[in-house]
């Protein structure tokens, strides 16, 4: 069992998060029994998508690690890597669903999603990664045209501060210490209620943050081997930690446990297969996909249009990976390649501009943190 597998099992939480399936089978079964003072359910996908973050620090370390120098032309290459690795797809699914809401009757002028600057925003992306740490009640998140998106800003400056970051081990242990004690004074302050929760910490850059650097830090131990029982008791929490007992925990813990689990399970899956591999690429399209599908088999009352939009999802994603990705996948490595060249000599050595970066990295988190606590310390 290996990452790809992984990956497919969070897409398919964040799916059903989006779909309701276990918020209307699920939540009433164990709401109505145990009572809701006990067990409140919040839904798998808040959990898979913390789980992706983490993900996403160990690969990109072992990517910088394995496939790319850290001199100038490296950081250059890894870069357009990243670049061909997110927008295509994304401004393609992005384009067809911003036509498809202006051709439709009624919802877009009632869709201030659709003005010109927020379009703008949702193509550039980046914008909303440095938003995102000062939001508190954070409103855009799930205010982007598509709205799973809101995690890619996140992904892309991580990869903008990843060459100087996740090579130095103290900057990321720094990083995961500040982004502990940022988490644990906004527990403090905060509320332990749902909504100041998600759209105060969760949808923001501080708990992506936190989960990078700590999948980041994993990698370094990706030798340690996870017994099995551990495996099965890893799974056992990360489904804990989708319902809130609230006498014994808070939403706040339940975020951390859930970073716990996941390093484990990731540095357990190591397996790899063809069939592994096509499951993981099949995760970024499916992301992008299921709610535009979604929202446009139920616009045409299609009976029960969840499921033939999560049929239709995998089917377009198979074919979006096999005529689209992949032919971008092998212009991403010919220009990369080129720009290398065949035998990269890859290195650990410093890269030049470190201090900067980190330096620009460490007043975006205490300039944000220190907002956001003294808003709470406010409205408190």
């Amino acid at each position: 069992m290996g990452l790809g597998f992984f990956r497919l099992i969070m897409s398919l939480w964040v799916i059903d998060q989006h779909y309701k399936w276990s918020i209307t089978t699920i939540q009433p079964f164990i709401v109505n029994r145990l009572g809701r003072e006990n067990f409140a359910y919040i839904g798998l996908g808040h959990a898979a998508v913390m789980s992706f973050f983490v993900l996403s620090g160990y690969v990109i370390t072992w990517v910088l690690q394995n496939k790319y120098p850290t001199d100038r032309l490296g950081i250059k290459a890894f870069f357009v890597g990243r670049f061909l690795r997110i927008y295509p797809l994304y401004w393609v699914i992005l384009t067809v669903v911003v036509i498809g809401f202006f051709l439709a009757p009624g919802p877009a002028a009632d869709y201030p999603q659709l003005k010109p600057e927020r379009i703008a925003c949702d193509y550039m992306l980046l914008p909303y990664a440095f938003i995102g740490f000062f939001h508190f009640l954070n409103q855009y998140a799930y205010g982007m045209i598509d709205v799973p998106a809101w995690t890619l800003p996140y992904d892309l400056l991580f990869y903008l501060i990843a060459p100087w970051l996740v090579l130095r081990k103290k900057a990321l242990l720094a990083v995961i210490l500040y982004e502990l004690a940022y988490l644990a004074a906004i527990a403090i302050w905060g509320t332990n209620d749902f909504l100041p929760w998600h759209e105060g910490y969760l949808t923001t850059g501080h708990a992506a943050m936190l989960a990078f650097a700590v999948g980041a830090l994993s990698y370094y131990y990706r030798d340690i081997r996870i017994p099995t029982p551990i495996i099965i008791a890893m799974v056992a929490l990360q489904l804990y930690v989708v319902f809130i007992p609230y006498g014994l925990t808070n939403y706040y813990l339940n975020h951390l446990l859930n970073i716990g689990a996941s390093v484990i399970l990731v540095l357990a899956f190591k397996k790899r297969s063809k069939l592994d591999n096509l499951l993981g690429e099949l995760t970024y399209s499916t992301y992008l996909l299921h709610v535009p599908l979604l929202r446009l088999f139920e616009f045409i009352s299609l009976p029960f249009y969840s499921v033939f939009a999560l049929i239709a999802t995998y089917g377009l994603s198979f074919a979006t990976v096999k005529y689209f990705e992949t032919p971008v996948e092998r212009k991403r490595a010919a220009v990369t390649r080129n720009m290398l060249g065949d035998n990269p000599q890859l290195t650990t050595l410093p890269a030049r501009g470190a201090k900067l970066v980190l330096g620009l990295l460490a007043a975006l988190l205490l300039v944000s943190g220190i907002h956001n606590i003294l808003e709470l310390i406010r409205q408190s």
